[in-house]
C-alpha cells in the first residue's frame, strides 16, 4: 500500500507513547505511515538451507574451511585453478577434501580470509559495520505500529514490534571482524538516550532484556573514507580472484536472491565446464513451509493457526508463534509435541504443551524438532539459530538452558562431558546477549547471578489453555 500522512491526533492514537514536544522545543505535527515487511532472519536462513537440501544440495554444518585446493601452479600462472576446499569437522577434528568444478565464496564479513586463500596478495574489500540492537518489553511499542525518527546526528533509529517484544536500534560504527561481536555501553546509552528524546515514559537499563551486536558485511568503496561506514556500499559485489574463485559479498536480505543469481551467472560465464540443465529458477522457487502444493492451507496461512488451535488445543500465542516461524511445518512441530509424552503434561483429561519459558510462546518440542529436522548440533544452535530466545530475552535463555541441554543430550546421545562443554559454550555465548554491564557487574557476572538464583531448577510451565476455575483447583 502507498505511504500516507496522518495528523498529530492520529499519531498519538496509533503510538500513544510519543512525546508531543521534545526537549529541543520541537512539537509533534504529524507522521508519515509506510508499510514494511518483517522477518525472523534466523528462521529464514534455516528454511533456505532446508529448501536447498530438498532440491539436492549437500549441506555441512559446523564445518570450517582450512584451505582451498588448487591446481596448475601458483596465483598468476596460466593454469592456476581453485578446485575445492579442505574442510574440518569442528566436533571431531577430522579434515577432508571437497572437490568442485567451481568454488563460490559467500562468507559474509569473513570473505576476505577466503579470498586470500586463493590469492594471498588480494586487497581487503570487506568492512565490518557493527550494529547494536536492544530488545525491550512488548509494551514499549504498539502491537502493529513501529516508529522511526532521525537522531541528533542525522541517523535513523527505530522502535519496532518484533517477535512479541520491541526492537530498538541501531548503531552504525566501524569495527573488527569477530565471531563474537558484543554491544558496548556507549551503544546502549546512545540508543536509550535517543529513544528517550521521543518517548513520554523514559527507558532505562532495567527495560533491556537483551543487547546484541551484529556485523554488516559492507563492501569498501575505494573513493570513500574507510573510517566512515555510512559511506560504504550496502550493494552487493561479485568479485573474481586468481584461480577463478568467485566471491559474492555485501548486499542485504532483501536482495539475497539477486545476489545468488549474479554469483551463479558470473561463474557460468567464466567456467565453461559448467553445463546448466535449465535457466535460473529463483523467481519461482518458494521455500519449504510455504504450502507450495496448496494442499495444506491453500496459501491462507491463518488456516494453520486455526488448525493448531482446533486440532491440537493450542492457545493463540503459541499457534501464532509457530505459524509465523515455521509456516505449514508448524503442524509437524505440533504433531511431534503431541506424540512425545516428555514434551507435554496432563491435568485431568487435558494435555498441555511444555514451554521453554514462562514469558515466551516457545515450546520444548521446538528443541527436539530442531535436532531431528533442522540440523541443530549445539545448544547455541537452538537458543540463537533455530529459535530466537537468546536475542529476545537473555535471562530467559539462561533459565531455559538446562532443559535445552537435557532434551538435546537425549536426542543426540551426548556424553556427560559433551553436555558440560555445551553448557560452558552456551553460557559464554549468552554473555554477549546481555548488556555489557549492569551497574558495576560484567555480563559474565550477570549470567552467573541468574544461574545461581535457580535457573537450574525445573521451571514452572505456563499452561497453554485457559486457566482452571478456582473451584476446580
Amino acid at each position: 500500500p502507498p505511504s500516507y500522512f496522518i495528523p498529530r491526533a492520529e499519531v498519538l492514537y496509533q503510538f500513544p507513547g510519543i512525546k508531543e514536544e521534545n526537549h529541543e522545543g520541537c512539537k509533534l505535527k504529524g507522521a508519515l505511515v509506510f508499510n514494511e515487511g518483517q522477518q525472523n532472519d534466523t528462521r529464514m536462513n534455516v528454511h533456505i538451507a532446508l529448501t536447498a537440501a530438498q532440491n539436492g544440495a549437500a549441506l555441512a554444518n559446523h564445518t570450517a574451511v582450512e584451505s582451498l585446493l588448487t591446481e596448475g601452479g601458483k596465483p598468476g600462472d596460466k593454469d592456476y585453478r581453485v578446485v575445492g576446499a579442505r574442510v574440518k569437522d569442528v566436533f571431531t577434528g577430522e579434515t577432508y577434501d571437497v572437490r568442485a568444478k567451481q568454488v563460490i565464496n559467500a562468507a559474509g564479513v569473513f570473505s576476505d580470509a577466503i579470498r586470500k586463500m586463493a590469492e594471498p596478495e588480494a586487497t581487503d574489500i570487506m568492512v565490518a559495520g557493527p550494529g547494536t540492537h536492544l530488545v525491550t518489553p512488548d509494551y514499549t511499542s504498539p502491537n502493529a505500529m513501529g516508529f522511526m525518527w532521525f537522531t541528533e546526528d542525522g541517523r535513523v533509529l527505530y522502535l519496532l514490534p518484533w517477535e512479541g517484544s520491541t526492537l530498538a536500534g541501531t548503531t552504525d560504527n566501524k569495527g573488527e571482524v569477530t565471531d563474537k561481536p558484543q554491544a558496548t555501553m556507549d551503544d546502549v546509552d546512545f540508543i536509550l538516550g535517543e529513544c528517550n528524546r521521543v518517548l513520554k515514559e523514559p527507558l532505562d537499563y532495567s527495560h533491556v532484556k537483551a543487547a546484541w551486536n551484529g556485523l554488516r558485511p559492507l563492501v569498501r568503496d575505494p573513493d570513500a573514507d574507510p573510517s566512515d561506514t555510512k559511506k560504504l556500499s550496502r550493494d552487493h559485489v561479485v568479485d573474481v580472484r586468481a584461480g577463478g574463485l568467485v566471491t559474492i559479498c555485501g548486499g542485504k536480505w532483501t536482495t539475497y536472491r539477486a545476489m545468488a543469481q549474479d554469483a551463479i551467472d558470473k561463474a557460468l560465464s567464466m567456467n565453461k565446464s559448467l553445463k546448466p540443465v535449465c535457466g535460473c529458477q529463483t523467481l519461482d522457487m518458494t521455500l519449504i513451509g510455504s504450502d507450495r502444493s496448496g494442499e495444506v492451507c491453500e496459501g491462507k496461512f491463518d488456516k494453520v493457526s486455526v488448525m493448531l488451535r482446533e486440532e491440537y488445543d493450542m492457545d493463540k500465542a503459541c499457534a501464532e508463534h509457530l505459524r509465523h516461524n515455521y509456516g505449514t511445518r508448524a503442524l509437524l512441530v505440533a504433531k511431534l509435541a503431541k506424540s512425545e509424552p516428555d514434551l507435554t503434561y496432563n491435568l485431568g483429561k487435558t494435555t498441555f504443551f511444555k514451554r521453554l519459558s514462562n514469558k515466551h510462546p516457545l515450546l520444548e518440542a521446538e528443541v527436539v524438532f530442531a535436532c531431528r529436522e533442522e540440523y541443530a548440533c549445539t545448544a547455541v544452535d537452538v537458543l540463537a539459530r533455530r529459535t530466537r530466545l537468546s536475542f529476545l530475552d537473555a535471562k530467559a535463555a539462561v533459565e531455559a538452558l538446562p532443559r535445552v541441554l537435557d532434551l538435546m543430550q537425549k536426542e543426540l546421545k551426548w556424553s556427560s562431558a559433551r553436555k558440560e562443554q555445551e553448557r560452558k559454550d552456551a553460557v559464554a555465548f549468552l554473555e554477549t546477549m546481555y548488556m555489557p554491564s549492569a551497574g558495576d557487574k560484567t555480563a559474565e557476572e550477570v549470567v552467573k547471578e541468574v544461574i545461581n538464583r535457580g535457573a537450574s531448577r525445573k521451571l514452572v510451565r505456563t499452561m497453554t489453555t485457559a486457566p482452571m476455575p478456582a473451584e476446580a483447583k
